[in-house]
């Protein structure tokens, strides 16, 4: 866990789309999921441009976007708000409460366009490891390194779907939950594998990754290590 000045930037931003998106159209109030929220993100906000927002910042102080993250209640509405949630994306709004949680409640740092080179280069790390190595992976192992294959894909085409979190993408690649199960022994594997999928289906890059500089260092490493096996 980190504690940076781009972290504070990235939660300002986040509420903003936020308050200046779906809940501009919600009043500030205790009697709505809505309006909870809009009163923990003003908080969050208004600490961080203040420089006093300690990461990560402690749970019972996040309550109410932990809350309304995980019931999905932010989508709760009356029959006359219906047209306002029709006008935003749900996994948009989902994605933006998922970044806050990874950089408040975890002190997390973002997965990034800029950093998708060193993710590549992780994944063929964990694709050599995997070739490797004496894991039995059953008949997973090639269907696992065709599903690294095609993020790394995705990734150097800045595909467009491709903008971690990407947890609702997760049961496209089944094989990732598989492979996990049986390649988390080995603390090896359980660090490459980890690395690649928080970055991808969590949206958080490594605390070591503080700029694309550093990326490119610890990723040749990571790369390097396995080379070496």
């Amino acid at each position: 866990m980190v504690d940076t000045e781009e972290q504070r930037l990235d939660i300002i931003k986040n509420c903003n789309l936020l308050l200046d998106g779906y809940l501009s159209y919600f009043k500030q109030t205790d009697d709505s999921p809505q309006g909870r929220m809009i009163t923990q993100l003003k908080w969050l906000k208004e600490r961080a441009e203040n420089h006093d927002l300690p990461l990560p910042v402690p749970k019972e102080k996040l309550s109410s976007l932990l809350y309304i993250y995980t019931t999905g209640e932010i989508y709760a509405v009356y029959d006359y708000e219906k047209p306002i949630l029709e006008q935003f994306n749900k996994e948009t709004i989902e994605k933006i409460m998922d970044r806050l949680i990874t950089l408040t409640e975890e002190g997390g740092l973002l997965t990034k366009k800029e950093y998708f080179p060193y993710i590549v280069r992780v994944i063929d790390a964990l694709i050599l490891l995997i070739e490797k190595s004496d894991y039995n992976l059953e008949s997973y192992k090639d269907e696992f390194i065709r599903d690294l294959r095609d993020i790394q894909k995705r990734l150097n085409e800045n595909d467009i779907d491709i903008d971690p979190p990407l947890g609702a993408y997760k049961s496209h690649y089944p094989n990732f939950i598989s492979v996990y199960r049986l390649i988390r022994q080995d603390p090896i594997g359980k660090k490459y594998y980890r690395i690649v999928s928080n970055a991808i289906f969590d949206g958080r890059r490594p605390d070591g990754w503080l700029t694309p500089e550093d990326a490119d260092h610890e990723s040749q490493k990571l790369l390097d290590e396995v080379i070496r096996l």
